[in-house]
């Protein structure tokens, strides 16, 4: 019982720490990686530092403490297969990048500065995709058609390389100088297009702090945006500050750094699993303790000292942690796939690489030793300190301290589990009540296309012409209903567009404005998305030509026109831009998390630049969304075979985005309180059962004197209760006190709720009934002629 209960709290610890040391510390693979890292532009607007291609050439030139400098950028690309045209993920590196990194391939070699110069292109691919899509066959000679573009397969990467950072798994790494043979955006080789991630390796010598001061010596030289932007996209972004940052690779990197702190109060949790599981051991420790009194009475009357019982002791409890230490390592070296329910809902290819390395072995042997030896130093303590006459003529102990050491620790398991058996039923509710929450407006019955032609060689007036023939080849479909474009629609991913919207011609520089989210849509948006129009009128084709309409929400038309009709009246977007009639007032909706508040929000005719970029298509079809889902994507090849048909999702597949963080929340503490659950009963259930068969002759006494097997048993699970309570009580005290400071994390549920505190008690007094239930019915069994001859 000891082994597994602590296999059980240092393994969850170990899975954990495997996790954060896979996302976070993966960095410390990579050859003489304390002498690499990333270099980030920090600007508003830019969270994740990111360069335009022209900023990284700049960069790259006049930055002398590196070796070298690389950029990447993630890119989709479309694959043909046979017929079929499929989407895959490409890396697009400089050509110094893989050298950089000094990454061996697998099979065949890596990019080189050839590569970034010849008329033909060549790419490396993943292991993945060479056993998926090249049937790991031979790469000489082999070729792929991307973007197609017959490219020539190089190089075969091992299966433990992904890139220095985050969970992007590509399928191939594609030259940065290449791209124009992939017939990619114009724009992505401008100079206000961020889109490239730098590392640099610094030179052998150079402190961090000369890299610093050489990169502030840098920023300076780069310009902030091209000749051919506007005066007023110049302003805004010269008005940025702008600052060029070194971060050390054994940092992390800078998108998992953001989770960090996340990621080590998760480990903090499942460390209170681990404590539980100590408890355990300790009480069932001290439980066996009393009955080796008189082994240990006899080695100290033999000669040994203190100090020599508690190392035995110690190393009794170190030999059972070992154990249970060898199979959480094994748990930890197969637990990806465990994991991997927990994994993003994203397109993208995301792989967390977890191998038991010595950071995961040396983690364990932390815990080994702590779930070994502070669970036995107790009882150890305790063995020593007996009454040596008593103890060799076998009279019952004087067990007062050890029976409260026992008791207390039964306590504190179940205030732990109750504590985290409340958060998990917290969360669980609320990702119910997320999932069922009326967005405000009908989510069944619609299927929803983003896709970006632009990635595949088209221009804005090709792509606008594209899903202009899509839309009407969709709306003649037998089984739809209605169906309309948008720039972005509710549960997309990506930064909000933000201006600042005034009344009546005022200008934003000189009145307060508040910040509005923009969305761009298209004709019988609405109506096709099902959001009820509280006034006015959704926008048709005329109003998609003439771009002097709007539509406002709801809450945002009681703000600025209170008490009066908001259709008809003017607002100007920015503070100098053109000025728009409002149409229509539309029903607040959900756009991105479920426990945002109602927002401002206004809604124009989608611009033909906008089909530059991500465009959504939503379908709102008279039968199962699901089944339409194939048919989209024969009119997208319809159209255009070379074209992949991009991410196609119903809208409740759009949904688990959102839901995503409350789900993984309640996936979470769910297994850590099962865990802690079983943990605790398991413990009282453990320690009661040795306490009964210490009390024996006490329950055959009372037999002979008439007691009944009912109040022998009635006694028994009293005694049990009489533990359990007190636990609960603490449990939900505490776990009240945690919810009110996490209350903004628990959505569309009150963390207060008195229904969700008062079934976790019902379900711990229920598991410390059947824990006591067996141990009672042994008290029952006690023969009173043995008690009494005992006696």
């Amino acid at each position: 019982m000891a082994i597994v209960t602590l296999a059980i709290g240092i393994g969850v610890n170990a899975v954990t720490f495997s996790a954060i040391n896979g996302l976070i510390y993966k960095p410390n693979r990579f050859p003489a990686s304390e002498s690499l890292g990333w270099i980030t532009l920090q600007a508003t607007g830019n969270p994740y530092g990111q360069v335009s291609w022209q900023e990284y050439l700049e960069i790259a030139q006049n930055a002398k403490s590196f070796d070298a400098i690389t950029a990447e950028g993630r890119r989709p690309l479309g694959l043909r297969v046979g017929r079929e045209v499929r989407q895959v993920w490409a890396l697009c590196v400089s050509s110094n990048y893989l050298a950089t990194l000094r990454v061996r391939p697998a099979i065949g070699r890596i990019l080189t500065d050839r590569d970034a110069t010849s008329s033909d292109l060549a790419v490396v691919v993943s292991d993945r995709f060479w056993k998926t899509h090249l049937g790991a066959d031979s790469i000489a000679g082999k070729t792929i058609t991307l973007n197609g573009r017959t490219a020539a397969v190089v190089g075969v990467l091992p299966d433990t390389f992904q890139g220095p950072g985050g969970l992007f798994e590509p399928d191939v790494w594609v030259p940065l100088d290449r791209i124009d043979l992939l017939g990619m955006s114009e724009r992505l080789t401008s100079r206000d297009q961020p889109w490239l991630g730098m590392v640099g390796r610094l030179r052998s010598g150079v402190a961090m702090a000369q890299a610093a001061a050489d990169l502030q010596r840098v920023t300076p030289m780069v310009e902030t945006v091209g000749s051919g932007s506007s005066q007023a996209n110049r302003d805004a972004q010269n008005a940025r500050p702008r600052v060029l940052k070194y971060w050390p690779m054994l940092e992390g990197h800078p998108e998992a750094r953001g989770i960090a702190p996340l990621a080590f109060r998760a480990l903090g949790i499942v460390g209170l699993v681990l404590l539980l599981a100590c408890f355990n051991v300790a009480g069932l420790l001290i439980a066996r303790a009393s009955d080796r009194q008189r082994e240990t009475s006899v080695r100290a009357a033999l000669g040994a000292s203190r100090l020599r019982i508690v190392r035995q002791f110690a190393l009794e409890g170190l030999l059972l942690a070992v154990v249970s230490g060898l199979a959480a390592i094994l748990v930890a070296g197969w637990s990806a796939d465990l994991l991997a329910v927990f994994s993003l809902p994203s397109p993208i290819p995301q792989r967390l690489h977890m191998s038991v390395d010595r950071s995961v072995i040396g983690f364990t042997a932390v815990l080994v030793a702590l779930g070994g030896i502070l669970p036995a130093l107790l009882p150890a303590f305790q063995a020593t300190r007996v009454d040596l006459l008593r103890s060799m003529r076998l009279e019952p102990p004087a067990g007062k301290r050890r029976a409260f050491a026992r008791s207390t620790f039964i306590v504190l398991q179940i205030a732990g589990s109750t504590l985290l058996l409340t958060a998990s039923l917290l969360f669980v509710r609320s990702f119910w009540t997320s999932s069922t929450t009326n967005p405000g407006f009908e989510t069944d019955h619609l299927v929803v296309l983003e896709l970006k032609p632009s990635d595949y060689g088209y221009d804005a007036v090709r792509s606008r012409a594209f899903f202009d023939d899509l839309l009407s080849r969709v709306k003649s479909s037998p089984g739809v209903a209605r169906a309309a474009v948008a720039d972005r629609i509710p549960f997309y991913v990506g930064f909000p567009k933000t201006t600042r919207v005034s009344i009546d011609g005022s200008d934003c520089a000189i009145v307060e404005c508040r910040p509005t989210d923009v969305y761009g849509v298209g004709a019988g948006h609405f109506t096709a998305l099902d959001v009820p129009l509280i006034a006015g009128r959704d926008f048709d084709d005329r109003d998609i030509g003439a771009r002097d309409s709007a539509i406002v929400g709801q809450t945002m038309a009681a703000r600025l026109w209170p008490g009066r009709d908001a259709v008809g009246q003017w607002i100007r977007l920015g503070a100098t831009g053109r000025q728009l009639q409002v149409i229509g007032v539309a029903a607040d909706v959900t756009h991105r998390m479920f426990n945002e508040r109602p927002a401002d929000y206004v809604y124009r005719a989608i611009e033909p630049d906008e089909f530059a970029e991500t465009v959504t298509m939503i379908v709102r079809t008279n039968t199962d969304a699901a089944a339409f889902v194939g048919q989209l994507q024969e009119h997208i090849r319809g159209l255009d075979p070379a074209l992949p048909p991009g991410a196609i999702k119903t809208m409740a597949q759009r949904m688990e985005m959102p839901l995503w963080p409350v789900r993984t929340a309640a996936g979470f503490f769910t297994i850590c309180g099962l865990l802690a659950l079983v943990l605790a009963t398991v413990g009282l259930f453990g320690t009661t059962y040795l306490a009964v068969g210490q009390r024996t002759r006490e329950f055959g006494i009372r037999a002979a004197l008439g007691s009944t097997r009912a109040r022998v048993l009635r006694l028994v699970l009293g005694e049990g209760l009489m533990l359990a309570v007190p636990g609960i009580l603490a449990g939900i005290a505490g776990a009240a006190l945690a919810a009110r400071m996490v209350s903004s994390l628990i959505v569309t549920v009150d963390a207060a709720d008195v229904s969700t505190y008062a079934m976790v008690a019902l379900l711990q007094a229920m598991a410390a009934i059947g824990a006591c239930l067996w141990p009672a019915h042994r008290a029952t069994k006690a023969d009173p002629i043995l008690a009494l001859r005992a006696e």
